[in-house]
């Protein structure tokens, strides 16, 4: 209920993203986090196709929702859901051989950045008419085919088609939007990721408000599955309750 309305003074917050829910991280710690990952694609291809793309959504990533709602939903949450997954895609390319690190970063970061066109920004999230129509793996591959183009990169460059290949197939499954499902290792991988990162903040948003002992209301993203939260001495500080409360 709204009791009383007025313009903001000149010396007082005037800014809606100061009132909405943010990523963990500064911008700019995610701005130094993205950068310094760039310096790790060594591959040119990739690394002059990720630099222009950045650069021209560089606000809009920093500031964007990675969705409406489900998961990373809020100011931020688009770099934030990359960086989660650049941070898994490193321990697992300390963790097993022969992995193309440069293209497993390179489609990290390219991945969900069509969202900066298919969402209309962090408050009051909509999907636009372009997001609607064509959806953020379109375009995002139709944006890397045309920076490649100015680039000078031929289109038959398999660097190039590999990239491509990499953001549209990260659903995973044609069901899910995806044109191609993973044939590529680290297609496969980042396909991987993604479905861990948004899992996991789906299930932890959704058990946020639930006492120990309850289950949280069905989550559409996950096969309208309820989820438990337990007894655990994690949980009950979480809810404030004392755990030896149990015993």
């Amino acid at each position: 209920k709204i009791y009383e309305m007025r313009l903001t003074k000149a010396n007082e917050p005037h800014d809606p993203l100061m009132f909405v829910k943010r990523a963990p991280m500064t911008s700019q710690e995610m701005k130094d986090y993205i950068n310094q990952t760039i310096f790790e694609i060594t591959n040119a291809t990739y690394n002059r196709i990720v630099r222009a793309l950045l650069n021209r959504h560089a606000k809009s990533f920093f500031s964007y929702p990675a969705a409406k709602s489900n998961h990373h939903d809020f100011a931020g949450g688009l770099a934030f859901h990359t960086i989660s997954i650049l941070r898994l895609a490193h321990s697992v390319v300390k963790q097993y051989p022969d992995i193309e690190a440069p293209l497993l970063y390179a489609g990290a970061v390219l991945h969900d950045l069509g969202k900066t066109v298919e969402l209309s920004g962090p408050v009051g999230t909509e999907y636009t008419l372009a997001g609607n129509l064509l959806g953020h793996l379109s375009i995002i591959d139709a944006e890397i085919v045309e920076a490649a183009d100015k680039l000078g990169i031929d289109g038959q460059n398999e660097d190039l088609l590999l990239l491509r290949h990499m953001v549209l197939s990260h659903h995973g499954l044609l069901e899910y939007g995806s044109p191609e499902r993973p044939k590529l290792l680290e297609a496969e991988i980042l396909h991987d990721l993604d479905e861990l990162d948004a899992s996991i903040m789906m299930i932890q948003g959704a058990l946020t408000n639930i006492v120990p002992g309850d289950y949280s209301d069905r989550i559409f993203g996950l096969d309208n599955r309820r989820f438990y939260k337990p007894h655990t001495p994690n949980h009950l500080q979480d809810s404030g309750k004392d755990p030896s409360s149990l015993f």
